[in-house]
């Protein structure tokens, strides 16, 4: 086959996978989500059973994944420096960066001071909103919520809402005995 040959092959073969995308989901994917299934690439990282990471996820380190989890697009893991471990059924929205080290102070101080690295935990039952930036040595509870573009560096309890840059803890999650969530802001 020659590359021309190739070439047109393959620009069919992408024509008919973003088609079929677009008529079953109206969606309109990046080319590599519409090559790699995000659930092959959950199982490839050995997550937990019913989990995805989209292609365009980038996933480094020590990173380990539970049960029902979904790692949207353009996402960060970074387990580099540290384990980063996310519990069953978390929802890891769009954007969201999750650090095991923080080389600002080495950089800041022309390579006096270390990076500094901690281990990162985000708790069974939350939800990061999309643009998160999470610091080295947090703990995330469970079931939280933690609003969009906030910059979390410091621990959040079980049940909080937080939200903010940096984030504070701006409410709590109430969940009644039949299992119905509600929000209680402060």
């Amino acid at each position: 086959m020659t590359d021309e040959e190739f070439e047109e092959l393959f620009e069919r073969y992408m024509a008919r996978k973003r088609d079929e995308m677009r008529s079953k989901y109206d969606r309109v994917l990046p080319s590599g989500e519409l090559i790699f299934n995000r659930f092959d690439k959950g199982r490839y990282l050995e997550c937990g059973e019913n989990s995805s990471v989209y292609d365009t996820s980038v996933v480094m380190g020590d990173v380990k994944i539970g049960d029902h989890v979904w790692v949207g697009p353009y996402t960060l893991l970074d387990g580099s420096s540290a384990r980063l471990t996310i519990e069953d059924y978390v929802s890891i929205d769009s954007g969201v960066m999750i650090y095991t080290h923080d080389s600002t102070k080495n950089y800041v101080s022309g390579g006096v001071n270390p990076f500094e690295k901690g281990e990162v935990t985000i708790g069974s039952n939350t939800v990061i909103g999309s643009m998160c930036i999470i610091s080295c040595g947090v703990s995330i509870g469970r079931h939280c919520a933690i609003g969009a573009n906030s910059f979390v560096n410091g621990d959040i309890p079980d049940y909080s809402i937080a939200a903010g840059n940096p984030a504070k803890i701006i409410g709590k999650v109430i969940i009644n005995e039949e299992g119905a969530v509600s929000f209680e802001y402060n």
